[in-house]
């Protein structure tokens, strides 16, 4: 039932963003909402009344690296929550990825993803700016 839903939300975004779904495309949904890259995945097994989003903050500069990451550590530490958003390092990209885990409910609007998809890409942008230092 819960897979339903979650191909229900996809196809709604997709229409809302106007974007063309070819068969295959509500596995792993791409998204690039405001220049920001994004990825979903249904929760599967484990969590079947979930969705998985990935949102790619980018590149893990190499200068200021260590106050880069205890400021991404600290900002983590205002989100925790149930259902909070957690910082992630990609060790083979050198990317930083926000991830999350968000319900899927019948009376969810697709409405809602869409803000949670831009104020995370929001996120994402102020972060390239200056990585939350300044």
């Amino acid at each position: 039932m819960s897979i339903q839903r979650y191909w229900a939300l996809v196809t709604d975004l997709y229409r809302q963003l106007g974007i063309e779904a070819a068969p295959g495309m509500h596995q792993a949904v791409q998204l690039c909402i405001d220049d920001v890259d994004f990825i979903l995945f249904y929760g599967g097994v484990l969590a079947p009344d979930s969705v998985v989003m990935h949102c790619t903050f980018g590149a893990l500069p190499t200068a200021s690296r260590d106050r880069i990451l205890l400021r991404l550590l600290e900002t983590q530490s205002h989100l925790f929550g149930v259902c909070a958003p957690v910082f992630s390092c990609d060790a083979a990209q050198q990317h930083i990825t926000l991830m999350c885990r968000f319900p899927l409910r019948d009376d969810q609007p697709t409405e809602s993803t869409l803000e949670l998809l831009h104020l995370f890409a929001g996120m994402a942008m102020r972060w390239r700016k200056d990585h939350f230092l300044d």
